[in-house]
């Protein structure tokens, strides 16, 4: 039943973040909840942490997201400040910002599996710990609105339907198989 949950709020979440709905992210902080306890039931390690990284960089992209929608940074003038959330632009990621960003998170990725290998039961401590870091990266680019951020968790989440779908996660694997649509829905959507 928590799987169950978790996949709904998570669903529920990630389709308001599509379509740039401040909504989005406090759903989104409520399935980092429970699917902290789903992972962590699943012996899953680095994806249990991931979600209490994810709790703070859905904080972070939430803060940013309302920050903007307050003051209207990104309006001309002569917009009022206070629009809906749909209003935030999306931003460009430079190729030099996206190298640097990917470079930092497999490092942090190659020490998550090392740390998982050799201290942890974990049963797929590679896929584990190299798709909690580019999950990472991919929240981040998602929270500064980087459309890419979206074909990202294309290729993460057709990983992760494999590793759940082998932990018998199945309702989790079905919902992960889906956000593979919805990331390229996402990236489609933010194409402005």
């Amino acid at each position: 039943m928590t799987e169950l949950i978790a996949a709904l709020l998570s669903a529920s979440g990630v389709w308001l973040t599509t379509h740039r709905q401040m909504l989005g992210w406090p759903i989104s902080l409520l399935a980092t909840l429970f699917y902290g306890t789903v992972f962590f039931q699943a012996h899953l390690y680095a994806d249990t942490v991931l979600q209490g990284v994810f709790s703070i960089a859905i904080l972070y992209g939430w803060a940013l997201w309302a920050r903007e929608r307050r003051t209207g940074l990104h309006l001309p003038e002569s917009r009022l400040p206070l629009l809906p959330a749909d209003e935030l632009p999306t931003r460009p990621l430079s190729p030099v910002r996206a190298m640097v960003e990917t470079t930092c998170f497999l490092i942090l990725s190659v020490l998550w599996i090392l740390a998982l290998k050799y201290w942890s039961d974990d049963p797929a401590p590679i896929l584990d710990g190299g798709l909690s870091g580019a999950s990472l990266l991919a929240q981040l680019w998602t929270a500064r609105r980087h459309r890419v951020s979206w074909l990202l968790w294309s290729g993460i989440d057709v990983i992760y339907t494999v590793l759940f779908t082998s932990r018998s996660l199945t309702i989790t694997a079905l919902l992960y198989a889906g956000y593979t649509g919805l990331g390229l829905y996402g990236y489609w959507k933010w194409r402005r």
